[in-house]
């Protein structure tokens, strides 16, 4: 098998999300990986670019304290009831 070296820039969250991927198998095999992967599911890599970037939005920001207590054993009573 012939192999080719290249290099790409990629921002600082992609690197550090590459390096755990990478502690797990070869960078070759990660890269392979990723071209299949990409290739098998080309409508919706392309349909991502439609998709806002994490850091606006608004379902990624911290949560907002409410100032209600709540008991999280009862999860299932406040959604399903309205209680």
């Amino acid at each position: 098998m012939e192999y080719m070296t290249t290099t790409i820039k990629v921002s600082d969250e992609t690197k550090q999300l590459l390096d755990m991927l990478h502690a797990k198998m070869t960078l070759t095999e990660l890269i392979d990986i990723i071209t299949r992967l990409a290739l098998n599911h080309g409508s919706e890599l392309l349909e991502s670019e439609k998709l806002i970037p994490l850091d606006k939005d608004p379902a990624m920001k911290p949560p907002i304290d409410w100032g209600v207590k709540t008991d999280a054993s009862k999860v299932d009573e406040y959604i399903y009831t309205g209680d």
